[in-house]
């Protein structure tokens, strides 16, 4: 029995490593950087030794199973038996026909299921899978008949020795496998399961030959087992050897970011974290102390202490006192108007807008809000200071940085909104308004005030963001994932006309927020608006067309302001709380498609507009941020703002009077879904974009007028790229600390996750 394991093993290890390693070798050169082979032959290694172990393991009871059911003699009987030959390879082949439509069906799942919100529907998801891996089982067999009845058409007719079965049933799976990919897989760019399912066929092909056209010279070989045990040693201590240092910046781009299993590295730093401060220093982690605890990215910069406690870039300089961060400015006298309306658009990009020159058939996607924007002061360079709206909303209505607002669980997918906070709608029903929310979306659910509305769903539902407000309908709304395939734009705008048709008549001042949520994956079609496109081109286009569809909804609300008379009183604001992402950039070695998973141009640059009565529409190209929106609401009001709010009010800009320039900045917190962390700065000019990346200790700098779409990383050649870290570096360990944020408790909560 032990003959029968050793063997096995000396088989599984001495074909899946080489074939490990030839793969790594093509991913690294896959990924642009001949320097990037070295870790990936590691990180390979990680995979495939305890792969090839298990593997070994059950050739190994096979064969103790089945004694002298040798390779040599099943591929002896593959020759001298032709129905037996007809049978495997029929088995064979139906099984790579099947796993290729298992592929793509599972590819469809991915989008249909869960969209950008995967993580929390997963388990439908493997539901599903499971299901039709048992029909695909039996479809296997029955494909496996009719493959066996052409086999013996094909083989009467020519005649095939075994070897070059071999090379018919290898040749299927790569021409199977690079069909699957290049018409289907490649467009949502599964490139880390495809490179793992080349290991096993590479290996097969290995043992095809070793056993096959080789099997002589395989037997000629001395000590072939020996041989096999030095090779798993080698491949086994390849980690200690090729991941012990740190990585150049271009090394790590292309291991982490471009390469099929850079995701691993992630994982890899979740559990060698030697100090449990929640952060590794593993290939350039973010810890640059793994064995001092109170050294970590997410920690409180101390002054003059000689210790560099936040990792970023050395131990920051005593300065002298100031003053406390300065409140924003009391408002002018407010002009003649009474009444507010915020049309929240979710995930729609500024660029998208024919106000920002873009166009689809020829034509603008949005001739409603480009109609809105002639009349409206629009902000052409407003950028949002996260990347998703369980982050982003609360940022503006609170007017700070995600990181300051005071939540139940930091480190949470969908944090509570503490009633600490000061939210827009409390300070303006403090001075008189009725104060309205419209949506239908499961952020909005609140099952403390309204128990009903969401009493279905399987978890609780509670964002806190209603704080102030008199009344909110969030009637319709449904679950995280049936949210994806739901056309709610319809519904939300027939409550808002309807409750504004009831408010024209009211004497007191109402201020209404609407949430428009349809612009957001899994970007549902509408009969106006055929797609023709497929796969990436596909996913575009049905995304514009949602907009399109949601300008119709815009229009709609605009005309019952015209119809009840309400627009000669109403300052109407339209705004976005984020972007969306597709494909441009990759994290982990995972493209990033919709929102959520970075701070990059795509996913921060949103329309922020304001039509007000008696100030006639302009255009200004000032960098703002959308914690400007609740003080420059509350200055055309002439309401003093919250204390806490660190954003300054606009309108002097909406005047035509200069504003002091001041960058953008931007968070991305983690989360149990996506566990990274990066802050972003737009300069005050409005031409660079610089990111750090604190998960990856990483720096990138993108220029924004000859790379707006920021193809290209210039933080190593940009004559101001010192200064501009040193910029984001102040903000950080300054304003951003002062003010209760960074992200301590994030770390607090993650490391207690594990």
């Amino acid at each position: 029995m032990f003959a029968s394991y050793r063997s096995g093993l000396a088989i599984s290890f001495g074909a899946i490593l080489p074939a490990a390693m030839i793969v790594a070798i093509i991913d690294g050169l896959l990924t642009g950087s001949n320097e990037a082979i070295i870790p990936l032959l590691g990180l390979w290694s990680i995979v495939a030794v305890p792969a090839a172990l298990l593997v070994g393991l059950a050739i190994g009871a096979t064969r103790a199973t089945w004694a002298g059911a040798a390779p040599s003699k099943l591929l002896r009987r593959l020759r001298e038996d032709l129905e037996f030959d007809r049978a495997v390879f029929a088995g064979l082949a139906s099984g790579l026909v099947v796993a290729v439509v298992f592929a793509l069906v599972a590819g469809r799942l991915a989008d249909v299921f869960v969209g950008d919100l995967r993580t929390h529907s997963g388990g439908w998801f493997e539901i599903a899978l499971l299901g039709i891996a048992v029909v695909s089982a039996l479809v296997t067999l029955i494909l496996s008949r009719i493959i066996r009845w052409i086999s013996r058409k094909l083989t009467a007719e020519v005649a095939l020795s075994p070897p070059l079965l071999v090379v018919v049933v290898v040749g299927f799976a790569a021409a199977a496998a690079a069909g699957a990919w290049l018409v289907v897989l490649a467009p949502t760019d599964p490139s880390s399961a495809a490179f793992a399912a080349t290991v096993p066929v590479i290996a097969i092909a290995l043992l095809g030959a070793a056993y096959g056209p080789l099997d002589q010279l395989r037997l000629s070989v001395p000590r072939r087992p020996t041989i096999v045990a030095i090779l798993t040693v080698v491949v086994a201590g390849l980690p200690l050897v090729t991941l012990r240092a740190v990585p150049s910046v271009q090394v790590s781009v292309a291991v982490i970011d471009r390469s099929a299993i850079g995701s691993l590295v992630d994982q890899l730093r979740t559990r060698l974290d030697h100090d449990d401060d929640g952060f590794s220093a593993f290939f350039g982690g973010p810890d640059c102390d793994d064995d001092l605890g109170r050294v970590h990215p997410n920690a409180t910069e101390i002054p003059g202490n000689g210790i560099d406690d936040n990792c970023f870039g050395g131990d920051a300089a005593v300065e002298p006192s100031t003053a406390d961060p300065p409140v924003a400015a009391q408002p002018p006298a407010p002009l003649q108007r009474r009444n507010l309306l915020i049309v929240f658009v979710d995930s729609l990009r500024f660029d998208r807008l024919g106000v920002a020159g873009y166009r689809r058939d020829g034509k603008s996607l949005t001739p409603r809000i480009d109609g809105f924007a002639a009349e409206a002061v629009v902000f052409r360079k407003a950028f949002a200071q996260a990347p998703a709206t369980l982050r982003s909303a609360p940022s503006f209505l609170g007017s700070r940085y995600p990181s300051q607002l005071a939540v139940d669980r930091p480190y949470a997918d969908y944090p509570t909104i503490l009633d600490s906070n000061d939210l827009l709608f409390e300070v303006l029903q403090a001075s008189g308004f009725t104060t309205l929310g419209q949506s239908s979306h499961f952020y909005f659910c609140d099952d403390e005030r309204y128990p009903r509305v969401c009493d279905k769903f399987p978890r609780r539902m509670r964002s806190n963001v209603l704080q102030g407000a008199d009344e909110w309908d969030n009637t319709g709304a449904v679950d995280i994932a049936p949210s994806n395939a739901d056309v709610a734009g319809p519904r939300i705008v027939a409550k808002t006309v309807a409750r504004l048709e009831e408010l024209s008549t009211s004497a007191r001042p109402f201020a209404m927020l609407v949430h428009l949520f349809d612009p957001h994956s899994t970007y549902m079609p509408h009969a106006e608006w055929p797609i023709t496109e497929r796969g990436e081109r596909g996913l575009a286009q049905k995304y514009d067309y949602e907009i399109a569809f949601e300008d119709q909804m815009v229009g709609r609300i605009l005309d019952a302001l015209e119809r009840t008379g309400l627009a000669k009183t109403t300052v109407v604001a339209l705004v976005s709380d984020h972007g969306e992402a597709f494909g441009a950039h990759a994290i982990a070695g995972e493209r990033l498609f919709f929102h959520g998973h970075s701070l990059y141009r795509e996913l921060l640059h949103v329309p922020l507009m304001f039509r007000v009565p008696e100030l006639p529409g302009r255009v200004v190209d000032d960098v703002v941020e959308l914690v400007d929106l609740a003080p420059t609401i509350c200055a055309l009001f002439g309401i003093p703002p919250a204390r806490s709010w660190i954003g300054r009010s606009l309108l002097p800009l909406m005047r035509g009077q200069p504003l002091s320039a001041k960058p953008a900045f931007a968070e991305l917190i983690p989360a149990p879904w996506w566990n990274h962390e990066m802050k972003s700065m737009v300069s005050s000019d409005g031409t660079r974009h610089v990111l750090y990346r604190v998960t990856d200790r990483r720096w990138e700098i993108y220029d924004l007028v000859n790379d707006p779409d920021e193809k290209i990383d210039i933080s190593r050649t940009d004559p101001r790229a010192e200064d501009l870290k040193a910029e984001l570096r102040r903000w950080i360990d300054g304003p951003l600390v002062a003010g209760g944020g960074s992200c301590m408790k994030c770390t607090a909560e993650r490391r207690s996750a594990r």
